[in-house]
């Protein structure tokens, strides 16, 4: 039962991290927001590694497939981070972000289609019902053909498409290394930030050299963003290095309760009868997801 313990706290942190990246997304670039969380994340994953007394020698004789799926891994995450903070940025963001959770459904058909992942009959119910809870938080009120034809149409589809691929690639290159699960999840972290670290640093002092300033100007927050990452992704990394990622996924769903309850008491924005009924079937989902788990 450990990965469902990971997960909430993933969830719980991703939650809380995500608010503080759309609002520093005002401040600077989507690709400089999605930045400062691996660059000020580094450090705690790091002294996470190092308490954990990880054996280097078992690293050092994983094979070069090993890296090769966690380079694919993070240049995936990059991509998709990206894409849902631009979504961001569009005034119909509420189509692309429903489309950006279908992570959760292509985890389960490529992991069953690609991986040898398959899930029992109830994994596959969670899943469905966690989609349809989904669906019925976020789907916008109106829905109109342009909606369709935006750009933030594309940019959550491309952002489900590689959260979902790169929550795979963790589970896969963790599996590959000869360490305790934990310890593997460790690993992965710590190198797929490294190699996403450099990437980045390239394409931004080609492209959007100004970024540099803005990271200078708003280095708190960033750090807020960093230590919230890291939390949140030591959760996600370990519980998909344990368990089927689609299952991790259904349940790290749990993630819009506080994004609501947020709404509620800090916003004092009303709920919709509507957002109850996708509560509920989150919250189903949950049930179902850890009956099956």
């Amino acid at each position: 039962m450990g990965w469902i313990a990971f997960t909430l706290m993933a969830a719980c942190m991703q939650a809380i991290r995500v608010a503080a990246q759309k609002q520093l997304s005002g401040q600077m670039s989507a690709l400089g927001v999605t930045f400062v969380r691996y660059l000020f994340g580094l450090p705690f994953v790091a002294l996470y590694l190092y308490w954990l007394g990880v054996d280097f020698a078992l690293v050092q004789q994983a094979s070069p497939v090993v890296w090769a799926w966690i380079l694919a891994g993070g240049i995936f995450q990059i991509i998709a981070t990206w894409a849902l903070i631009s979504v961001f940025r569009w005034h119909n963001f509420a189509v692309g972000t429903t489309l950006a959770k279908t992570e959760t459904l292509l985890a389960a058909v490529f992991g069953a289609l690609f991986f040898g992942l398959s899930l029992t009959f109830m994994g596959w119910t969670a899943v469905l019902i966690g989609m349809a809870g989904i669906i019925c938080l976020s789907w916008p009120a109106r829905v109109h053909i342009r909606n369709w034809l935006s750009p933030a149409t594309l940019l959550g589809l491309l952002s489900g498409l590689l959260f979902a691929v790169n929550a795979l690639a963790i589970h896969h290159s963790s599996r590959l290394f000869d360490l305790p699960p934990i310890h593997a999840a460790a690993v992965v972290l710590c190198s797929m930030i490294l190699m996403q670290i450099p990437l980045m640093v390239l394409w931004m002092t080609w492209r959007e050299p100004r970024v540099w300033r803005d990271i200078r100007q708003h280095w708190r927050p960033g750090l807020f963003i960093g230590l919230t990452s890291a939390i949140g992704s030591v959760g996600w990394f370990t519980a998909m290095s344990l368990q089927n990622p689609a299952l991790v996924k259904t349940l790290g769903q749990v993630e819009f309760f506080l994004v609501l309850l947020i709404t509620l008491r800090v916003f004092r924005e009303r709920i919709q009868r509507r957002e109850w009924a996708g509560m509920a079937l989150i919250l189903l989902s949950v049930i179902v997801v850890m009956q099956a788990g």
